[in-house]
């Protein structure tokens, strides 16, 4: 197990921005002709609406999962850089990476299951250890998960 620094000045880390991904796909009938078309938009409101052939919505769809994917980073960095280290300070813990393969000489199937575990020590301080290569959103669930449970047990 390894402790994880957590930073003092989480809100001043992290610069305001935002990621924006939008697609709209549809099989319409042209009102003109009474053809079926495939047509996309990717703006909200549908204000660059047009008719796509196939290639061109797949290539849309490519560009939708690499928004996504830049969304879902955003999202891991503030849990990691904001949220983690709130819960870990309301809550007077610590947090610790357990590398899960060293369970795997206590049984297998715990290893293949550890989400997590709680430990309070006498002076009150909590330790939190998790698995090693959780995403921060995975972690952050984890965290929350034990607190709560630990509440419960109060």
């Amino acid at each position: 197990m390894h402790s994880i620094a957590q930073p003092t000045t989480a809100s001043a880390a992290l610069p305001d921005r935002g990621i924006t991904a939008s697609l709209t796909v549809e099989i319409m009938t042209d009102p003109d002709g009474g053809q079926l078309m495939l047509v996309a938009a990717t703006q909200g409101n549908q204000g660059d609406l047009q008719v796509v052939t196939v290639a061109q919505a797949l290539a849309k769809v490519t560009a939708l999962r690499e928004q996504a994917d830049r969304q879902e980073a955003l999202i891991n960095e503030y849990a990691e850089t904001v949220l983690i280290p709130n819960f870990l300070k309301a809550f007077n813990a610590e947090l610790e990476e357990l590398d899960v393969t060293t369970l795997d000489g206590i049984s297998p199937k715990v290893a293949a299951a550890f989400q997590g575990l709680i430990a309070t020590a006498p002076d009150g301080t909590s330790t939190i250890a998790v698995p090693a290569g959780q995403t921060p959103a995975e972690r952050l669930a984890t965290i929350r998960t034990l607190i709560q449970q630990k509440q419960g047990d109060a």
